[in-house]
């Protein structure tokens, strides 16, 4: 039976409230369901990523083309922008709690305090369907592979194929039920045989739609080095049909990666007065 980081955490804390309060029974199941309630609310796990140890070898080969398990683990604080002008939006990510703000200059800041999703200054500045969406879908996207070694993530080594002519090996990724906002979305990743560096990836999108688990988008990577990891530099949205990637739909650059071990005052997550929270 596998044992989660996050049930060991909810042992620890169920003892020391049982203890305190006399009542072990009554503490046990009143802070088991608290603590379920409030790790269902994220939308993906908070916890630090597993020991490559427990990985696939293929899994494996890839974190490490990218870098490494290690020097991912060893960070505290991402910063990060995504497009170009003004309106390009500015990110910040606490790597231990995931909490998180992403903003555009003078129209709107969304932040994830690790409980509730928040806008600033109010709903209707934020464009997007659903703020609680929006959460960590980018962050997911510029730190793969790295988020895949979260606890809670299940793996599939589906061979070598073949797509436009060129050969891949290629990693299904997957959630166990209950992890995260939509535990139904999966990744699938088409990685270089020689060098392990992802080309481009198969996702799905099931926040809105639990039965499009496997109706596939397509998102082709270049990358850029910072702090030793590689992070996209562009993401080119490309169509995907019969599976095969057609037409560049849409490109997306990537710039001002920070990747540091220097740890973020968490209060910049707090809820602001006024906010819109979700």
């Amino acid at each position: 039976m596998r044992i989660s980081i996050i049930s060991f955490v909810a042992f620890i804390f169920l003892f020391t409230f049982s203890c305190e309060s006399g009542d072990m029974k009554k503490g046990a199941a009143d802070s088991a369901k608290a603590l379920t309630k409030k790790v269902a609310a994220t939308s993906q796990p908070t916890s630090q990523p597993m020991s490559a140890k427990k990985l696939p070898p293929l899994f494996k080969k890839i974190l490490d083309a990218h870098g490494g398990l290690d020097t991912w683990n060893a960070m505290n604080t991402l910063k990060f922008t995504r497009g170009e002008g003004a309106g390009a939006d500015h990110h910040v990510v606490d790597l231990k709690s995931r909490k998180s703000t992403m903003s555009v200059t003078d129209k709107y800041t969304m932040g994830n305090d690790g409980d509730k999703v928040w806008v600033s200054p109010h709903r209707d500045s934020f464009p997007g369907r659903s703020p609680t969406f929006m959460k960590n879908l980018l962050f997911y996207f510029v730190a793969l592979p790295y988020v895949l070694a979260d606890p809670g993530v299940k793996y599939e080594d589906l061979g070598e194929k073949e797509v436009n002519g060129k050969k891949y090996l290629v990693l299904k990724t997957s959630f166990e039920a209950n992890i995260g906002d939509a535990p139904g979305d999966q990744y699938i990743l088409y990685v270089n045989p020689e060098t392990h560096i992802i080309d481009f990836i198969n996702y799905s999108v099931t926040y809105f739609d639990a039965s499009r688990a496997e109706k596939y988008s397509a998102l082709q990577f270049e990358w850029q080095e910072a702090n030793g990891l590689k992070f996209p530099s562009v993401a080119k949205s490309v169509e995907w049909k019969d599976g095969k990637l057609g037409e560049v739909k849409r490109e997306t650059k990537y710039t001002k990666f920070s990747y540091s071990k220097d740890r973020l005052d968490l209060s910049m997550f707090d809820i602001p007065d006024g906010a819109y929270t979700e």
